[in-house]
């Protein structure tokens, strides 16, 4: 009996201590996708092992989210992760303690890691995959996975998913804009949700609704005042109101081998022990008419044609060339998943007055990538398609709806239903 005591007052001690830790950092890191040290590369959150699902499971299931990174470091390190709950705007939810969210354990060291093999680049390769024994949740909604070291302390990095009940109905549609001055450039959506199975208190005054569009948060829509509300149906529909830029097809290039070249390389060399990859420069196509390609709404997914396993996968310096005019106002920006959807500063392009084209450079790991080109006003925080790739009300893009209860006094953001679809679906 005392012994049993004893372990339940060090499991105690060690749980405060670890809420007190994790509660300090939170003025260390942003609730958003970014890495915080420069060793770590390939940040790259799955759903089961689905190479272009968004982290979102459900509550209660069998799903799985897996984050895999790689650290190019000489130094193993030692690293615990845990989780955060935020609210429907990404903000730490206040008031909320960690075992009210989680079970057993609120923070656990990594187990599963392994090294490069034959690669250039040397690198540790770790590996998460949660829910499991040790990390549950036991709450819906927005999360952050934190990771750090354990010795120091420091930040390694920070990758949002969200965790929803299947709770609502959502019907997610979408149609041209009804402005004619956007007709042939955005795309408009409706939202209805069906409440047949729950009451919902006041959903004007409970009720959040954030629309994305490819995993974008910039631009993301946040709806808190219903169309109409009729028996158990409430409605999103006003004109304009939920309106995105069309934008264009993805680009896309291959280096799933860099012996040779494949999609949109121009060439390898292989400099001083370090790889490098130049892309075929890319036209700004604001002018031109829609194109119709196959793409993966902006996702990557990492192979090696290379390698025995996928730690063989290498890494090269990929260069980007870009030749358009950029208004004064503007940062140009190369953006996608292969940024961790958010606009890094190693991705921010520079003009090179001797080529005259902008350009950037990204270490990435071998495999299949989607990008695009965003423009960044510099005093507005969403970006624009309209001064690099054009925008087109037939583009497929990728949507996603988050609804958010904080009704019944809860306390915090309860996800209470989720939808996807994609505008203007191919076949192949």
């Amino acid at each position: 009996m005392i012994y049993i005591n004893m372990k339940r007052i060090i499991f105690c001690i060690m749980a405060m201590w670890v809420c007190y830790a994790t509660a300090q950092d939170f003025n260390k890191i942003q609730m958003c996708n970014k890495i915080y040290s420069e060793d770590i590369l390939s940040m790259k959150m799955e759903k089961d092992n689905i190479h272009f699902a968004l982290p979102v499971i459900q509550l209660r299931s069998n799903e799985k989210l897996t984050l895999r990174f790689d650290d190019k470091s000489d130094n193993f390190k030692y690293l615990r992760y845990t989780f955060i709950h935020c609210t429907y705007n990404w903000e730490p939810t206040q008031g909320l303690n960690k075992n009210e969210y989680m079970g057993m354990f609120e923070d656990m060291e990594i187990r599963d890691f392994q090294t490069s093999i034959n690669t250039l680049q040397f690198y540790t390769s770790y590996t998460i995959t949660f829910p499991n024994e040790d990390m549950n949740i036991t709450k819906s909604g927005n999360y952050i996975l934190y990771v750090y070291d354990e010795d120091t302390e420091a930040p390694i990095l920070t990758h949002r998913f969200c965790v929803s009940e299947d709770l609502v109905k959502l019907s997610l549609s979408t149609a041209r804009a009804n402005d004619i001055s956007k007709r042939m450039t955005h795309q408009q959506l409706s939202l209805t949700i069906n409440h047949d199975n729950m009451r919902l208190l006041s959903p004007a005054k409970y009720l959040k609704t954030v629309i994305t569009q490819n995993g974008r948060y910039d631009n993301a829509i946040t709806l808190t005042q219903p169309t109409n509300m009729l028996g158990a149906s409430i409605i999103y529909n006003r004109p304009d109101e939920i309106l995105f830029e069309g934008g264009a097809e993805f680009r896309i290039f291959n280096i799933r081998t860099l012996y040779t070249t494949l999609e949109h390389v121009l060439r390898h060399d292989k400099i001083a022990g370090i790889n490098y990859t130049h892309l075929y420069l890319d036209q700004s196509c604001v002018y031109l008419p829609y194109q119709s390609e196959y793409d993966i709404n902006g996702c990557y997914f990492v192979t090696s044609d290379d390698g025995d396993s996928i730690y063989g996968a290498d890494y090269t310096e990929v260069h980007f060339y870009l030749n358009a005019d950029k208004p004064q106002d503007m940062d140009f920006y190369v953006y996608g998943e292969l940024t961790d959807w958010e606009l890094l500063p190693e991705a921010k392009m520079e003009y090179n007055s001797y080529k005259k084209v902008w350009e950037t450079s990204l270490y990435l790991k071998s495999g299949y990538y989607n990008y695009t080109y965003l423009a960044k006003p510099q005093s507005k925080p969403a970006c624009t398609y309209f001064y690099t790739e054009g925008s087109h009300w037939e583009t497929q893009n990728r949507y996603n709806a988050f609804v958010y209860y904080q009704g019944d006094n809860l306390g915090y953001d309860r996800l209470i239903g989720t939808t996807e679809i994609e505008s203007n679906p191919k076949t192949k």
